[in-house]
């Protein structure tokens, strides 16, 4: 064995390259063999190391980690320990923007650099603004990034995480700018907002500002539109970065309407359809009219929008917004009465009428058609100049005027109050007149059919002529004999019926006192009339006589001037002397039958009184005689205008 691990020993020791070369050395040098004394493992290591050789030649064990590392200075395990506790000790970011005000901005820093930075550029503002732009970019970092879809549309963050004397510091350093330097640094900003944010940049710093400067101004926006549809149109396939640009010049609606209106028209509608769009620019309608309180009976002196741009918005609404989601065009839809109200003032622009009468023949959405309806309608309301278009325009517009009238007969107690007036009647008069003399053109059923409808509104009058006075006086006459009847059949008051319900009721005490009081100033004041009037007759004789002269001078005066009247309207009119006679004869014949009919009617009334003082009135039969009486007065007077109305008109035509 020992000669075993000798040969071993041997290799080992032989694999020194220094002593065998030496050893080489040695024999070439001498030029003879020399003989070695060759020593055993055991002979030459200690017992525990020979013990461990033999373990780990027969039984290896997976080698520990911590005797495999290298304990150097250089080491990869010291550089990975390192590196994590780097990141370990990195300071957490703010989770909001007010906790990065809080923890990051101080107003005195802020002050410390607008200072510097002016005294550097005194006559450079926009360097300033710049600097402070950048600055809040830096200090207002946050964990996660502040998105333009997570801000308020008007007046939230991020300007409202700033605190009041911040604010201060900025607005005082924007006064000192000039208006126009204040638009082109609000162009760089939402220029410059949506640069960074394509680099990945942080943008709060420029959004802060735009909010600052519009809020002070917001009519800085809608002097360079053009611009920013440029700007639009060349981000707007990155949603990011073109919500942004939208959310910026949004920022002139936070306090003027006009402003927020015509950004939201020129600006964003184009991209409504686009779909990262269609909800940011419907949201931003509803939350402008919401913070300006306007609804669908806002009155406004004048209209937000042009006509043009209205007729924009309408087709917008009622067609465009087919093409979106579904939700936002019911958003949309529930917010146009509201917009309609301001964009129209109360349709008192009488042009509206002509541009509106024409539409409704090649629009296709039922719900268009009556939007269209009700603002032509409004139009005839508001201004007595759309009555005049419409004349003008009924020939040539024959079916969409027959959708109009049909309209207003449909809707009529809405328009009624405007639209019940001669000037309308003569209009609608002469619309029906043209009907009669065509034939066989679109539209003139619809038409024939609508005129009639309302002049027949317009003949009832929802009953205002019910003569509610002469009812009134006839009535009391009516009392009057009954009662003079009861007392006449009773030969005394206290016996007669209404005398028993003067004493049932308390009164009959103040009745008679009222009674004797009535009667006896009856014939105190006969008793004076008859001493007095001699003496009157005597003073007043000669100057009744005289003014008695004067009337039948006046008189006659009178009766030659008509006469002269007569005779020269003769001359300038043949034939309008016997029209004048027989109209007299007529009105006179009318009169009679009148008067006949009033005598009639009294004495139907007095057989009624003593028919209801037998108790052998019929009340049923009475309301029936009644109605038909009131039918019959109704139908009279009805034909007594309309006769006179037409020999006025004969009169007149010749």
């Amino acid at each position: 064995m020992s000669e075993k691990w000798e040969t071993v020993g041997n290799g080992k020791v032989n694999t020194n390259k220094g002593t065998k070369g030496k050893m080489n050395g040695s024999k070439a040098a001498n030029g003879k063999k020399s003989e070695q004394k060759t020593y055993s493992v055991e002979e030459v290591l200690p017992a525990s190391s020979v013990k461990n050789m033999y373990k780990a030649a027969f039984d290896p064990s997976p080698p520990s980690p911590k005797k495999d590392a290298k304990p150097s200075n250089g080491t990869k395990a010291e550089v990975k320990k390192s590196t994590e506790k780097k990141v370990d000790t990195k300071p957490k970011l703010p989770s909001s923007l007010g906790q990065a005000v809080k923890e990051c901005l101080r107003v005195e820093d802020l002050k410390n650099l607008l200072e510097t930075s002016q005294a550097r550029f005194p006559d450079s503002p926009l360097l300033w603004l710049r600097d402070v732009a950048t600055f809040l970019n830096q200090k207002l970092v946050t964990e996660p990034e502040v998105s333009v879809t997570d801000l308020d549309l008007f007046g939230g963050d991020p300007a409202s995480a700033l605190t009041a004397n911040m604010r201060k510091v900025i607005n005082v350093m924007l006064q000192k700018c000039s208006d126009s330097m204040k638009e082109t640094f609000l162009e760089t900003s939402v220029a410059n907002t949506a640069h960074e944010l394509q680099k990945g940049l942080n943008v709060v710093g420029w959004n802060i500002l735009t909010q600052l400067l519009t809020e002070n101004n917001p009519s800085l926006v809608t002097a360079h539109i053009p611009r920013y549809i440029e700007l639009r149109n060349s981000y707007q396939n990155r949603p990011n970065i073109g919500l942004a640009i939208l959310w910026s010049v949004g920022q002139a609606g936070a306090k003027s309407l006009h402003s927020g209106i015509k950004v939201w028209l020129e600006i964003m509608l184009p991209v409504m359809t686009m779909k990262h769009y269609s909800k940011f620019v419907v949201n931003y309608l509803v939350q402008l009219l919401k913070i300006h309180k306007v609804t669908e009976t806002t009155m406004m002196n004048k209209p937000v929008v042009d006509l043009h741009n209205f007729l924009t918005i309408q087709d917008s609404v009622f067609i465009v917004a087919n093409q979106i989601n579904k939700e936002y065009a019911r958003n949309l839809r529930e917010v146009y009465p509201a917009l309609r109200a301001i964009c129209v003032a109360g349709c008192r622009n009488h042009e509206m009428f002509l541009e509106l009468l024409p539409r409704l023949s090649w629009l296709a959405m039922p719900d268009q058609v009556l939007d269209c309806l009700d603002l032509l309608a409004s139009c005839l309301s508001a201004t007595p100049a759309a009555r005049v278009h419409w004349h003008k325009m009924y020939t040539s517009n024959l079916p969409q005027s027959a959708q109009l009238i049909q309209y207003l007969d449909c809707n009529w107690s809405k328009y009624k109050k405007e639209l019940d007036v001669p000037d309308f009647h003569d209009t609608l008069e002469a619309f029906q007149d043209y009907n009669s003399s065509v034939i066989n053109k679109e539209g003139l059923d619809l038409a024939s059919a609508g005129c009639n409808s309302l002049s027949g509104k317009f003949r009832r009058g929802g009953m205002s002529w019910f003569p509610w006075k002469t009812l009134s006086l006839l009535l009391l006459i009516g009392t009057g004999l009954i009662i003079h009847a009861d007392i006449d059949r009773h030969q005394d008051l206290e016996r007669s019926n209404i005398g028993q319900f003067l004493q049932d009721i308390g009164q009959f005490d103040r009745a008679l006192s009222i009674s004797w009081t009535v009667t006896r100033g009856y014939k105190d004041g006969r008793n004076w009339v008859e001493r007095s009037a001699p003496l009157v007759l005597e003073q007043v004789g000669p100057y009744y006589s005289t003014v008695q002269h004067w009337a039948m001078e006046a008189a006659e005066r009178v009766g030659e001037a008509k006469v002269a009247a007569i005779e020269k309207l003769e001359e300038a009119r043949p034939g309008s002397k016997n029209q004048i006679t027989n109209f007299g004869i007529e009105f006179a014949k009318f009169k009679d039958a009148a008067i006949i009919r009033v005598k009639e009617f009294l004495q139907t009334a007095e057989e009624t009184t003593v028919l209801i003082i037998n108790g052998k009135f019929d009340w049923a039969e009475a309301k029936a005689g009644a109605l038909k009486n009131v039918e019959y007065i109704q139908e009279r007077i009805v034909a007594g205008v309309d006769y006179v109305k037409v020999q006025v008109k004969q009169m007149t035509s010749k």
